[in-house]
């Protein structure tokens, strides 16, 4: 039979797992979408920015806006495992399962921050949701250039 902290432990191994799974479909997104982008974004070069390429163009915008909505909803997902993670830890520590480590864990926090003074503020889920929101631009750019052209 499984104690209640073995249970415990076992639940908080899950969120933490599956908060690495966002992360690496996020990954796998990204990768898919810059492989689309370079690929129609050489055909459209090839073609001259002939005006039968503006659909693949159209398709990188559409790549793009899907890609900053699908890494969000990514970053919302790994959140939401994230809280729940910490939440377990919080009920572990309190039930004396886990060792205490809040006053380690915070020393440690602050010199990370002390080391990384600007960089520990950036979100790395917005430098993914703009990654893919420039493909867009990208995009609508390709169309520019392309209706210009013709």
């Amino acid at each position: 039979m499984t104690s209640p902290g073995e249970a415990g432990l076992a639940y908080w191994q899950e969120h933490r797992e599956q908060l690495r799974q966002s992360e690496n479909q996020r990954a796998v997104l990204t990768n898919f979408v810059l492989v689309i982008t370079a690929a129609v974004s050489s055909l459209v070069v090839q073609q001259h920015f002939a005006v039968r390429t503006l659909p693949l163009s159209v398709l990188v915008v559409i790549t793009g806006v899907y890609g900053a909505l699908t890494v969000a909803k990514y970053h919302e997902r790994a959140e939401y495992h994230l809280q729940q993670a910490r939440a377990l830890t919080q009920a572990l520590t309190a039930a004396g399962v886990l060792a205490d480590y809040r006053g380690a864990l915070a020393h440690s926090r602050q010199e990370h921050y002390r080391r990384y003074p600007v960089l520990h503020r950036v979100r790395l889920h917005r430098l993914w949701t703009g990654l893919h929101l420039g493909i867009a631009a990208y995009g609508a750019a390709l169309i520019i250039i392309t209706a210009a052209a013709s």
